[in-house]
Parts: C-alpha cells; structure tokens; sequence
C-alpha cells in the first residue's frame, strides 16, 4: 500500500511538473509575440523608425555608452570593460560557429589561448608582441580550418565536431601545464602591466568594432552570411538549393578561429599572467553563457553577455569564490528557458538575410526540344544493412517529359530520388545528366548542373519569410528568374509572410518556385499532391503540367493519387521491391498484371 501510494504522488509530482512547463511556454511564446507584435506594429508607426529600429537604437546607445565609459569610470573599473569588451569578441568568434552556422564548439578557448599564449610567449622571450600574436593567429586559423575539415566531413555526425573540440581543448590545457620550458605550465607567464589602461582600452574598443565591422561588411552583409544562415535553419535545403555547405562550414569555423585568436591577443595586456586556464574547458564553457545570454546570431548580443558577465563575475567571484560557476551554469539554463534567443534576440525584428538578389534579370529560356534523353539512371543498386532498397532500377527522362514514379510503400522511390539528387550515394550503378556522369558529385554540384528537387513534407527554412526563400534562392542560382504566374503570385501576396505561417499548399508552391529559380533541366517531385484537399492537389496537376510548357524542364514525380497521376503524366514507372516492373502510359501501367498484383491489390 505504501509503495502504491508513493508512486501515485510520483505520477502527482510529474503530471503537475509537466504541466508547469507546459504553461510556463505557452506564457513565454505568448510574451515573445506580443513583444514582436509591440516592435512590429507600433514602434514602426514612429518617424523615421526604419532607420532607427530598437536594435539598432539600443546598439547606438551600447556602442556610445563603451566609448564614453572612460570618462567617467575609474581605471579599475575600465579595466574590467576593457577584459569584458575583448571577451566580447572572443564571443563573436564563437557566435560565427555557433550562432550563425550551428557548429557546436565546446573547445573555443583553444583558438583564444593561441593568441593570448602567442602575446605571453613572444613578450617573455623579448620578442614583438605583434609578431607572436600574428603567429598565435595563423595557427589558430590552421587548427581551425584542420578541425572543421575533419569534423564537419558528410560522414561525421552532428556531435562529432562538439566531441571534438572538447578533445582538443582538454589536449591543450594538458600541453599548457606540462611544457614549463614554453608555456611556463601551472604557473604561467607573466604579463607587464599596461603603461596608460584608457590608451589600450581605446585601442581594444577601436579593434573589436573595426573586426566587427568587416564581418559585417565582408561576410553577414553578403551572400556567405546568408548561406550560414541557411545552413543553420535546415543544411538539407541548403544543400539541395546549390550551398556547398561543407566549404561553407569551414570557411565559417576558420573565421571563427582567428577572430578567437584576435580577441586573444588583445586580452594577454588586461592579464596579469597568462595560465592553462586561457586555453581551457571552464573558459570554453563561459563563452558559451555569454553568447547565449547576450543573443546568438546577433553582433550586439556577444558583448552585451560577456561585458555583463564578467563584471559580473569579478563582484560574485569576491563574494562567492568558485560557487559563482554554480550560478553561471543557472544562469544559462535561465536564458535557454526564458529568453532563448538571448537578450539582444528580442530586439532583432529585421530582416535575417541580406538582399543579395542579383541586379541582372535572367535571358529569356531557350526552349528545348521534346526528344533527346536529359536523364539516365542505370542498373542503380542500394543497400541498408543488408537490405535491399533498389536493386538494379533503372529510369530515363527525355526532356520536357512528365514521368510519374508509382509502387506501393517501400518499394524504393523516395531512394531513388535521393540517389538521383546525391542525398545518398548508390553501391552500383550510373547516373548521368545531360550525357555526364554525376553519380559521384556531391547536391549542390548536381543542382548547378541542372538537377532541382522537393521533399515528401515541405523542406524550408523557419523563421524566414517567402521574400527570404526567394532571395535564397536566387542567389545560388546568380540570376533573377522571373516566376510562372501561379508562383509569381505567392511573392506578390506574401512576401512578407514567415513560412510556418503558410498554409501547406502554399508551403509546397513555395518550395517549388524555389527549385525553378535555378532553371533545372529536371524537376524532381516527392508526393507534391501529399497532404493537400482533393481541389488543391487537381489544380497542383494542371499548375505542374502548364509549368512544363512555360519553363521547359522535365519532370520527375513520385505520386500515390492514381487520378493526378493520369492527368499529369506522359510516362508512369512502377516500382516494386526495388525493381521497375512495367513502364508506359497509365492505362498499359494500371493494366499490367504484376503491377495489379503488386500495387494494386488485384489478382
């Protein structure tokens, strides 16, 4: 009786617990819309409020309020800023891994202990200071752009570069405490004292806001700053809309590394010693807590956390010893609960990707001719443990030919679409587009060559608008492609509309538009009918046949409805365990025996 009844207050304790935290985020999901709702509709009625939104408002006062701290604040206290300020950019270089591309870097302090031990080492040993952080610097960036290619290879998983990074930085304090005639081990380097604390800490402020400008001006202003954004929201999109993420994720890891490694270099002066904790676990965690405090994806965010913080510090750490790193880890648990875009996140209504659209309208379509192969697939064979997805499928596409590709569950048409597009690669066979070979290119090289693809659910990027989409879109593809008018028509209407706010044919038009803005030689459709009203998928099967004859690519479709595949196709293949077992018109598909048996359910 008594176990009865403690495990019914267990049940008690759960139900009531799950129910706090169910409340607690319908509350905190209704506050955040209402405050964007505040930003978004009454902030915008003020004069001049598209210049001078809250963001950038509140980062005009932040940006003043650092530069004029000086005058005010005794040397001591500048000091601390001063720490916090290249602690703030340190949080920067995390923020381009982290906040911007989503690599989880649990090693950061790696790539700032480079640059701080650069500064103490050359210093120690009469050197320049510049010389030893310039190479602090440059091997910051080789460790990086070593680590990102290792971690961050198709093969890895997404904890690999995490687990990783954490290897590296438990690696590097262990080689900072053990190689005294360098490093000094536990006992570190020491650091001469700065000669004018207001000179050095203008010099810190002019270096972080000149580095912050350049990632702004040279890489989030750009077309690379969209592609991390993308990357970040969904890299399977991304990938299939032409953005070589691999490179993409390098490039983002190995900036991060050198701007760590700058923020290095201007912190050893505001030390008085240089230790193996500059390269450590404990650091790494903390720069993390600032990012996710001050705001992820944000420039402003990263300095607001770590200014904040480590002034923070300085007054808990004197008054709570090490237990302040108890609170830390509270804190951080706070801001993912409460606030999880951060502090600087709940001002950040803008747009998230720049215009890079490209100026130059797109040359009228060359209209091609209706004979001529554009696709062969041959004698394609794949594997899953042992089980047999495709074994030896073929499939060829002549141009502006509509095939429709049917077969009852599993019997490998998704796989099928996958290897074609490069989502997976096949144990045997050949794919070759437009007479060349590709079976072998990575997504985005089949999609510049031609290959364009939607997903069973709507594969898209949340938080984006449908004007986002498009601006995506048609950088990858370097030229504005005007749309068909049943998708033109969905820019025109919303474009300024967030995707997760669009109803699911919309989503699926959406999808589609975007795969036409690269012109694709072939079009490959997964269920696009999947999910919609019987009126919606009737005029999806006109919509797609009328698109054939105004763009000019072929089209490749998997589809369950038998009624929109006898009004859209030219060519039906049957799939079955693998195999294509009958090939034709509708009518010489639907009254091929093996296909009645196999998918149809018929004797």
């Amino acid at each position: 009786m008594v176990q009865n009844r403690w495990r019914a207050f267990q049940a008690e304790i759960l139900s009531w617990w799950l129910n706090a935290i169910g409340m607690f985020n319908s509350g905190r999901v209704m506050l955040q819309d209402r405050w964007h709702l505040f930003q978004t509709k009454t902030v915008s009625r003020w004069p001049g409020a598209s210049l001078f939104d809250s963001g950038r408002v509140v980062g005009l006062a932040v940006f003043a309020a650092a530069a004029l701290c000086p005058l005010w604040l005794s040397e001591f206290k500048v000091g601390l800023i001063g720490l916090g300020l290249t602690y703030g950019l340190f949080a920067v270089g995390l923020d381009l891994a982290w906040g911007r591309t989503g690599i989880v870097s649990i090693g950061q302090a790696v790539f700032f202990g480079l640059g701080v031990y650069g500064v103490g080492i050359a210093l120690t040993r009469h050197f320049s200071a510049l010389f030893g952080g310039s190479l602090g610097i440059a091997l910051a960036a080789i460790l990086g752009a070593f680590t990102a290619a290792v971690g961050l290879r198709r093969v890895t998983n997404p904890s690999t570069m995490a687990v990783l990074t954490l290897a590296i930085t438990l690696l590097a304090e262990k080689v900072a405490r053990d190689w005294w005639s360098v490093t000094g081990g536990s006992s570190g380097l020491y650091i001469p004292p700065l000669t004018s604390t207001y000179s050095y800490y203008y010099i810190c402020f002019v270096v972080s806001v000149g580095i912050v400008a350049v990632i702004w001006l040279a890489v989030l202003n750009r077309p690379l700053g969209n592609r991390l954004t993308a990357i970040r929201l969904n890299d399977r999109r991304a990938e299939h809309l032409g953005i070589p993420i691999f490179r993409e994720r390098v490039i983002a890891f190995t900036l991060s590394a050198i701007v760590s490694a700058i923020a290095g270099c201007l912190s050893a002066p505001w030390m008085s010693s240089v230790s193996p904790d500059r390269v450590g676990i404990v650091l790494s965690t903390q720069v993390l807590v600032w990012v996710a405090v001050g705001g992820r994806a944000t420039l402003l965010g990263p300095f607001v956390g770590a200014v904040a913080l480590t002034y923070g510090q300085d007054v808990l750490a004197s008054s709570m010893g090490e237990s302040y790193l108890l609170l830390l880890g509270v804190l951080f648990i706070l801001s993912v609960l409460l606030v999880p875009n951060g502090i600087a996140g709940l001002l950040n209504t803008g747009p998230q990707l720049a215009d890079t659209t490209p100026a130059a309208a797109a040359p009228a379509a060359a209209p091609r001719a209706d004979d001529g192969e554009v696709l062969a697939a041959d004698d394609i064979v794949k594997r899953f443990a042992g089980n047999t997805a495709l074994d030896g499928a073929s499939l060829r596409v002549k141009a502006c030919e509509i095939v429709c590709l049917i077969g009852p569950n599993g019997a490998g048409k998704t796989t099928l679409l996958n290897i074609l597009t490069g989502a997976i690669e096949c144990d045997a066979g050949s794919v070759a587009l437009r007479g060349e070979r590709i079976d072998r290119e990575p997504p985005h090289r089949r999609v510049a060559a031609g290959l364009a693809r939607t997903f069973q659910i709507p594969s898209l990027f949340p938080g984006l608008t449908v004007a986002e989409h498009l601006i995506l879109a048609r950088q990858e593809a370097g030229m504005a492609v005007p749309l068909p008018q049943a998708y033109a028509r969905l820019e025109r209407d919303h474009a300024g509309v967030r995707v997760e706010l669009l109803p699911l044919s919309d989503r699926r038009s959406l999808e589609i538009a975007m795969a036409l803005c690269a012109r694709p030689a072939v079009l490959l459709l997964d269920e696009p009918a999947a999910g919609l009203a019987r009126n919606d998928a009737a005029a999806l099967a006109k919509t797609l046949r009328a698109l054939r004859e105004q763009v000019g690519c072929a089209i490749v479709c998997v589809e369950h409805d038998m009624e929109i595949v006898r009004n859209l196709a030219d060519r039906v293949v049957c799939l079955h365990r693998g195999k294509v077992i009958s090939e034709g018109t509708m009518d010489e598909v639907s009254a091929d025996a093996e296909v009645r048996r196999a998918y149809l359910g018929l004797a």
